[in-house]
């Protein structure tokens, strides 16, 4: 008797166990049964990106038309090069013939601000989604202008679309 229930109980944990699994294809998608409409947004493909460091948003700019950047004239208008003294001081080099950025401005605050990017992925509809994260800490006794340079290989081609997380 003591074996029979075992058994049943063994068979009944793989049953749920086997119920809740999310098998994945080679690609990763979990689309099988979906919606046509959610098959879409899971058909959006991940694109490798890396974050500028050590630049400035000039005291000139006030907002960007368009996030994108695909050239070095266009982005000197709106950045400057902050180099410091440690290890890592130096801008990061980004090579306009092979790559373009993305960039992210916010207002002038006086608020302690962080922005994080969570994901690039090209969608669907041949655009480009940054999404990121906006972290909004304490009170500083200055202000500054938020901001995120991500660097894109110019492979991945499309209108920029931002996404940003609350």
């Amino acid at each position: 008797m003591k074996t029979k229930i075992l058994v049943y109980g063994i068979t009944l944990c793989s049953l749920i166990a086997g119920c809740n699994s999310n098998p994945k294809n080679n690609g990763g998608d979990q689309t099988n049964n979906l919606p046509s409409t959610s098959q879409e947004k899971s058909m959006s493909k991940d694109i490798s990106f890396s974050l500028a460091k050590n630049y400035f948003v000039k005291n000139t700019v006030k907002h960007l038309d368009d996030p994108k950047i695909e050239t070095p004239e266009k982005f000197n208008e709106i950045f400057g090069m902050a180099a410091t003294m440690s290890k890592d001081g130096k801008p990061t080099a980004i090579d306009f013939s092979k790559q373009y950025v993305i960039a992210v401005v916010k207002p002038e605050t006086d608020l302690e601000t962080t922005l994080t990017p969570v994901g690039i992925q090209k969608n669907q509809g041949n655009e480009i989604v940054l999404t990121y994260k906006t972290i909004v800490g304490a009170k500083q006794s200055f202000t500054t202008r938020p901001f995120m340079i991500v660097i894109v290989d110019k492979t991945e081609n499309g209108k920029v679309v931002l996404n940003e997380l609350n």
